[in-house]
């Protein structure tokens, strides 16, 4: 797998759960049933995004360390959620709050990490 494919994925997927929940939050007062319009609208702006990414964005290396930074917070967001979901002695520790602040620290050590060695992400 190379850093292409990792950015386009998790980039789709971070947009995707980004546009879902807040679209969510934002028509539930509104509608009842709001997880049926965002769900849609999340998954065509994630792949929008994904398409994108692989598209025009990766082929600027400035914006490598960007995308590979908001990959892994889509990645860790997933993580936490499986955690939450499969282990049940988990679920006490993995809040909204600290799945956020996880995939945050993700990011941004992702984030770094390229910068420093942007020879290692060059395809």
């Amino acid at each position: 797998m190379t850093g292409r494919s990792v950015a386009t994925l998790g980039t789709a997927l971070a947009t995707f759960l980004l546009v879902s929940v807040l679209l969510t939050e934002l028509l539930a007062a509104r509608i009842a049933f709001s997880a049926i319009v965002a769900l849609p609208v999340g998954v065509l702006a994630g792949t929008t995004a994904g398409i994108a990414t692989w598209i025009r964005l990766w082929s600027r290396p400035s914006l490598r360390p960007v995308l590979l930074g908001g990959s892994a917070v889509g990645y860790a967001l997933l993580v936490a959620a499986a955690a939450s979901y499969a282990v049940p002695s988990a679920r006490q520790f993995v809040s909204t709050e600290s799945a956020l602040g996880f995939a945050a620290v993700c990011g941004v050590a992702v984030f770094a990490f390229v910068r420093l060695n942007p020879e290692r992400f060059s395809r």
